[in-house]
């Protein structure tokens, strides 16, 4: 039997204190604040009595330096990062921009975007494209929980509002972006499985 998957928001960024409204940055580091954040997710995982297991990340700075911390505080064996729990990949240009900044090509994309989900700019990922990178990050999620003990994977926001909404039952690619957009999902908040349908609003 699998054991239960644990998906956490890494804690705050640098792009995500300084810019909160902008794409982050592949390489924006973890402040101190987002350090703290994360020490606060080992202490519940603790005292939920997770303290052995296995505890996976995405290849993004932020998530990969919130998974050592909680790893260290918790005893959770450190797995190599992995690109599928990686983010939404935006397109390049719009990384560390705020809205007003955003340039007219992504502007106009926005506005299709739900019409055509293959598409993508460059850089980008297209909602077909992140679509099925989410339910592959499912997978990879469930192959490492088929050993038994705990798994937590440190992801991002958008991801892992994408597999919530796929564990709820949604699977059209616009639909599970959509709802993956309104996720609430707070800076190394956890959330389980067994949350099916929530905290994501509808779209």
């Amino acid at each position: 039997m699998s054991a239960t998957i644990t998906w956490i928001r890494h804690g705050t960024c640098a792009d995500g204190f300084h810019r909160p409204e902008a794409h982050a940055r592949p390489r924006s580091l973890l402040t101190r604040l987002g350090a703290r954040q994360a020490e606060r997710a080992a202490q519940t995982l603790r005292k939920s009595g997770l303290t052995s297991g296995v505890i996976a990340s995405s290849t993004l700075l932020r998530a990969r330096s919130t998974a050592r911390i909680v790893s260290e505080l918790t005893g959770l064996t450190l797995s190599p990062a992995d690109s599928t729990f990686d983010e939404w990949r935006a397109p390049t240009c719009v990384l560390g921009r705020s809205p007003a900044q955003y340039p007219d090509a992504y502007v106009e994309w926005r506005s299709r975007r739900t019409t055509d989900p293959k598409s993508a700019l460059p850089g980008g990922e297209s909602l077909v494209e992140f679509h099925g990178r989410a339910r592959r990050a499912m997978a990879a999620a469930e192959l490492l929980a088929e050993a038994g003990a705990p798994v937590v994977v440190v992801s991002h926001r958008l991801l892992i509002g994408a597999v919530a909404a796929i564990s709820a039952g949604t699977d059209d690619p616009v639909a599970v972006f959509n709802h993956a957009r309104h996720f609430e999902l707070r800076p190394a908040e956890a959330w389980t499985h067994e949350k099916r349908g929530t905290p994501y609003a509808p779209a």
